[in-house]
């Protein structure tokens, strides 16, 4: 009898272990899905992946340069060494924030929303914590967004709805909510206002908010969707519909300006007579432009397009070949624009930040900050004057300064 007993009881440790480690990967891996803003086509890319590369430290770069208006192609730019800054002396600050999803600056402070539900300040003049404040009704792998005198963040609604939540940076306390239709989710701030990207089926909706009344003031109709990269900022309001190029909101938020990415869309370097559709995953602004991000799809190279705002022309384009005898991991394309360079994640579970240049696409410099990014490497900003990367344990500052480029 007491060995049934104790039988038991190691069977129920067993099983609640087991529960519980089934929860804590199935919570990591929709929050992974979350950030990563996942579709099919995006998902058969992750699978991949694992043949490609993006940028590495000896990863030759083809570049496609615009000029006189045609297209030239300078050939594979020559391997050679990146020089490699020292994590001691680039890493600036190792800010004890651990599980951290999203990270946006705001003034002179930086501000962390965690896995855990929770809102973090950080004072980016001493890198010390001021302010960690849970929040109630926070949705899963919301992003913070930061503009118009407040932050914002996405929460829960009734019925499957969500809710735009408005926070006081002061407080760190809900001072809003604004209830939105079912489906939407992603914000970003731009042109004096919150945007937010409402999926349907086959369509997409974006919403403008003001931020002083936290009310919807405009939206466009239904446009081709659905999407799942939206950003704003001074360089407009963009989103990328599912299997198209990017897609420019007019800022009286009721419709599309009709702007088109025209150039040198997407050269695989593999095939140099072809010039297909660029493909773009993400999007990144920064220092006047819009870049456009794609990952390896069907073979073809990860590449970086620099367009212009106001023509919509790509002005360069950057693609990174698989090196040989290299079998790098990717996931994707993680970037951050700022600081007069490209920042760039470089191989999955290698925890390695590459400063790549904006005329050439060549690396120019690396640090490898230690540290485990989690499962999976997707974050990295530029806020504050510096490049920030958070880890499962920690947030890592780095000085762009201490690095060559």
């Amino acid at each position: 009898m007491m060995n049934d007993t104790r039988f038991e009881q190691e069977l129920r440790a067993g099983l609640r272990a087991e529960s519980e480690r089934l929860i804590n990967v199935d919570r990591a891996w929709n929050r992974f899905l979350r950030r990563r803003q996942t579709t099919r086509r995006r998902r058969q890319l992750a699978a991949a992946a694992g043949a490609a590369a993006v940028i590495a430290v000896l990863v030759p770069a083809a570049v496609v340069l615009l000029g006189g208006g045609a297209a030239s192609r300078s050939g594979q730019l020559a391997a050679r060494p990146v020089p490699t800054t020292p994590a001691r002396d680039a890493v600036v600050a190792r800010i004890p924030v651990a599980g951290v999803i999203s990270l946006a600056s705001y003034g002179s402070d930086v501000w962390a929303v965690t896995d855990t539900h929770e809102l973090v300040r950080i004072d980016a003049r001493t890198n010390v914590v001021t302010l960690r404040v849970p929040v109630v009704g926070l949705a899963n792998g919301t992003t913070v967004v930061a503009g118009g005198g407040s932050l914002w963040l996405e929460g829960l609604g009734s019925f499957g709805h969500s809710r735009l939540l408005r926070i006081d940076p002061a407080t760190g306390a809900i001072s809003a909510r604004t209830n939105l239709p079912a489906g939407c989710g992603q914000a970003a701030y731009g042109l004096g206002h919150v945007w937010v990207l409402c999926n349907a089926a086959d369509t997409v909706r974006v919403l403008r908010i003001d931020p002083a009344t936290a009310l919807v003031d405009a939206q466009t109709a239904a446009l081709p969707g659905p999407a799942y990269s939206l950003v704003a900022g001074s360089e407009g309001v963009w989103y990328i519909p599912d299997d198209a190029g990017p897609a420019q909101v007019d800022p009286s938020g009721t419709h599309l300006t009709g702007l088109k990415v025209t150039g040198p869309r997407y050269l695989n370097v593999h095939s140099p007579d072809y010039i297909g559709p660029l493909g773009a995953s993400q999007l990144v602004l920064g220092d006047g432009a819009v870049w456009s991000l794609a990952g390896n799809v069907s073979g073809r190279p990860e590449s970086i397009a620099d367009i212009n705002p106001a023509t919509g022309r790509i002005t360069r384009a950057f693609t990174y070949t698989e090196a040989p005898g290299v079998n790098y991991d990717f996931w994707g394309l993680y970037a951050a624009v700022g600081q007069g360079s490209i920042w760039v994640l470089a191989p999955l579970g290698h925890n390695e930040i590459v400063r790549v240049s904006m005329t050439t696409g060549k690396p120019l410099s690396v640090v490898y900050p230690g540290g485990s990014c989690s499962q999976y490497c997707t974050q990295i900003y530029d806020a504050a004057g510096a490049v920030w990367e958070p880890t499962s344990r920690q947030i890592l500052r780095i000085d762009p300064a201490r690095m060559p480029g």
